[in-house]
């Protein structure tokens, strides 16, 4: 009599592990999914400020020009600002999802040229000229180092790096 009960116990067990193996299954898979939407997201939100930060060389160059008028000048740094803020949260979000230090790298770099452009921003207008000029070229190559990357998951740690250490360099007031 015992033994009927102990195959019936055996099948419930069995089937119950099939049926938790295909819910993990399915969540798992539903996670995935998810994290996939979330990466792509991220990327399609840096676009835009990656593609406005990749022409801050060029902007820097007008910037600096005697006849830039003053509320040019702070809009412009402004709008680098938060351009520099969303690709600096874009990237903590991609190293969260992925794990990969490069974006570790340039959402430091973007933090550090949020800094210096803050600073920069709360000077005087002759003085953020001057202080653009001095970096000027850091500034420059900045920005053609971004220009090259496109979208930012196609980011190289070679690229990160670099603009880390140019990041670093930015001399404000």
């Amino acid at each position: 009599m015992r033994k009927p009960i102990t195959k019936w116990v055996i099948v419930a067990i069995l089937i119950s592990l099939v049926g938790y193996s295909g819910f993990a299954t399915y969540n798992w898979l539903r996670a995935e999914r998810v994290q996939s939407y979330a990466f792509n997201d991220v990327i399609y939100l840096a676009d835009d400020s990656l593609v406005e930060l990749s022409d801050m060389g060029l902007g820097a160059e007008y910037l600096i020009k005697p006849d830039t008028t003053d509320e040019l000048l702070r809009e412009t740094i402004t709008r680098y600002f938060s351009h520099a803020r969303t690709l600096s949260y874009a990237s903590r979000v991609l190293r969260d999802l992925t794990n990969d230090e490069k974006y570790q790298f340039f959402g430091t770099a973007m933090i550090n040229l949020q800094l210096f452009l803050v600073d920069v921003s709360n000077e005087r207008p002759d003085d953020m000229k001057e202080i653009l000029t001095t970096n000027f070229d850091i500034v420059k190559q900045m920005g053609d180092t971004l220009e090259g990357i496109f979208q930012i998951d196609n980011l190289t740690l070679a690229d990160a790096t670099e603009l880390l250490g140019l990041s670093r360099n930015l001399v404000s007031g």
